[in-house]
């Protein structure tokens, strides 16, 4: 069983980082270690993160069919 488990999440991403058989602050390890991937995650990933609807456009021209 570890000693701390520490969740990051800003919703796109999720980092949970488990420190176990620590002597010093383990919750002190566990925030840093998951700060410092957070920001390697950030730093990796493309910008624009609209999952998948980054050609679209916010209103449509598309109209519906009178069946639907």
């Amino acid at each position: 069983m570890p000693d701390v488990t520490v969740k990051l999440s800003d919703g796109i991403r999720e980092i949970t980082v488990e420190i176990h058989g620590s002597d010093d602050d383990p919750l002190a390890r566990a925030e840093e270690t998951a700060v410092r991937l957070y920001d390697a995650a950030i730093a990796g990933s493309p910008t624009d993160r609209r999952a998948g609807f980054a050609g679209w456009s916010p209103s449509s021209t598309t109209e519906r069919s009178p069946e639907e």
